[in-house]
């Protein structure tokens, strides 16, 4: 099996297409990358349309499966490339009749992640593993050539949800300081800094509604890895 990296989104680019339909074709289209016998680098390169598949279509997937219901049929249309929004949604159904849910919105998808994120990903295509986020760095080997080097640290169990609340609030600020149309749904994608159990990401998500910058977003929508965790704020 092979991935074009340049026209893999192509089947959902600018189609309006059924909440659940949008939502298939995205898990498809991220099993069949997650399928490639490479042991994810593909995954964690994310070249051409694998980043905005990773960082924008499974979140949005991810954001109408927890809405798409009896009274709320929703349609998204996702587009490729640079535009104040990610996807705009149509909404139909009782719900929307009864002046419960709105008819039209728009949505946009900002990622909270350690600065060290992409670090991380290099080190495991090159080495296979590391220690964790916050010790790596880029060296210059003898010979000037460049690699990530891990060493380990320690952190509290709370300091690790602590430091994730941060980025989640900062990037939720960071967009919130920008002019988006009033019916604009933001979805951060979250890249866990470690591993969480349902529990932890209880306290995070507590922390960050604590946290919270004010906002003109309709709403908020937190998200971790490919259905792992979701939640409203």
């Amino acid at each position: 099996m092979t991935v074009n990296h340049s026209t893999l989104l192509d089947p959902l680019h600018d189609k309006a297409l059924d909440g659940l339909e949008f939502a298939r074709v995205a898990f498809k289209l991220f099993e069949d990358v997650y399928q490639l016998p490479d042991d994810g680098n593909t995954l964690r390169e994310r070249r051409g349309d694998v980043k905005p598949l990773l960082e924008e279509v499974l979140p949005i997937a991810r954001y109408t499966l927890a809405h798409y219901g009896h009274g709320q049929y929703m349609t998204i249309r996702w587009v490729r490339g640079s535009q104040p929004f990610d996807a705009k949604v149509e909404t139909h159904g009782g719900r929307v009749d009864h002046g419960m849910w709105p008819a039209q919105g728009t949505l946009e998808v900002t990622t909270a992640q350690h600065p060290n994120e992409y670090l991380m990903r290099e080190r495991l295509n090159s080495e296979g593993g590391a220690f964790g986020l916050d010790g790596l760095k880029r060296v210059k080997g003898p010979a000037g050539a460049k690699s990530v080097e891990s060493v380990p640290t320690v952190h509290s169990h709370l300091e690790t949800i602590n430091a994730m609340a941060g980025l989640i609030v900062g990037s939720i600020q960071a967009k919130a300081a920008a002019d988006y149309p009033s019916d604009t749904t933001l979805i951060v994608n979250v890249e866990l800094n470690g591993l969480y159990l349902t529990e932890e990401w209880f306290q995070l998500t507590h922390l960050v509604r604590e946290e919270c910058p004010s906002h003109r977003f309709v709403e908020v929508f937190l998200c971790a890895g490919p259905g792992l965790y979701s939640t409203p704020l």
